[in-house]
């Protein structure tokens, strides 16, 4: 094995700072890359725990779905190693030292590199003769002034990768319809960002996967019934809703909307079960008990809250259902 690693690269100037790109294999990167975590060194160390089934996952995307990793890991040379610029052959050239290229960015990415079964190429950012504190700094700027593409946005151009699953197209289909046919609804639903007083399509889609994978509805692949049926129940809501007069009672609320697609398949069977059918009237007799709950003490958008949003809103259901019973005898 060579003693010196000698890569293509490009010296790149950006204001104050000097840094190479250049392209290393994991095999070579496993040799000389180290990490400092906060939890294993308090006085250094600055790096998050590595989530090891994230690294498997990258490692698994690699060999097994043949995937591409384009974006660089970001390395700083430290003290214990001098790398050389040759500018005629553009090349960067340093020995072989354990532990001389502290990871800035890309743990996880890294790791499962070395995860993999193959030793692949990947882009790498170095950095040279930077003090600890410009480590941290650094590694704090790219943390907090890169922001991930919206979940909604990811969700929105799947089909156009054709990485959409069955659900997810469905979901896709019945988001259009609700949101442009004439529904409680429409015009009310965001399709690539998230907007205020609006419903995100990462929280319908959160919302509506219980739908199609069990109830009345999972069995369906016409669209257009399930369409019929969530726009019922959507229209029942809103007419309870509008029974309580409460001003925290909408839909556009993330959490009203999740509590409500929580307990639309137990509606939609008990509907079926008493009435026959799910037209409008008949879920409007099934949810009205609902109006009588205090949607605007329900604050917040955590999971406690929507808990107990399902929760009371499954109470009444019950309670309304049992008083039936004993009616009955």
């Amino acid at each position: 094995m060579a003693k010196n690693i000698v890569v293509p690269a490009i010296e790149c100037k950006q204001n104050n700072n000097t840094f190479y790109t250049t392209i290393m294999t994991s095999d070579d990167l496993k040799e000389v890359c180290f990490i400092t975590r906060r939890n294993e060194d308090n006085d250094k160390g600055f790096q998050r725990l590595l989530n090891k089934s994230r690294a498997k996952d990258i490692a698994r995307y690699l060999d097994e779905k043949k995937g591409t990793i384009p974006s660089s890991i970001i390395l700083s040379a430290q003290n214990n190693v001098r790398i050389t610029f040759d500018d005629d052959d553009s090349e960067l050239i340093f020995p072989r030292v354990k532990d001389s290229f502290l990871v800035i960015d890309g743990q996880h990415r890294l790791f499962g590199l070395f995860e993999s079964s193959k030793n692949y190429k990947i882009p790498v950012i170095i950095f040279n003769n930077l003090k600890s504190s410009e480590e941290v700094s650094l590694f704090i700027d790219i943390n907090t002034t890169q922001k991930g593409v919206p979940s909604a946005l990811l969700l929105d151009i799947k089909q156009l990768a054709g990485r959409e699953t069955k659900i997810e197209e469905m979901q896709r289909e019945l988001f259009d319809m609700l949101n442009q046919k004439r529904s409680p609804m429409t015009g009310l639903l965001s399709a690539s960002k998230s907007a205020s007083g609006k419903i995100s399509r990462a929280a319908f889609n959160e919302a509506t996967e219980v739908i199609f994978k069990a109830g009345p509805l999972s069995e369906h692949r016409d669209i257009n019934i399930v369409f019929k049926g969530v726009n019922n129940y959507l229209t029942a809501i809103e007419h309870v809703f509008k029974i309580s007069k409460a001003e925290g009672a909408k839909l556009t609320k993330a959490t009203i909307f999740k509590a409500v697609f929580e307990i639309f398949n137990e509606v939609l069977n008990r509907s079926l079960q008493e009435k026959g059918d799910v037209k409008i009237d008949s879920l409007k007799e099934i949810l009205e008990p609902l109006a009588v709950l205090e949607y605007d003490n329900y604050t917040g958008s955590n999971k406690a809250t929507l808990n107990r949003i399902i929760s009371d809103m499954r109470y009444e259901l019950n309670k309304y259902r049992e008083s039936l019973s004993e009616d009955m005898f």
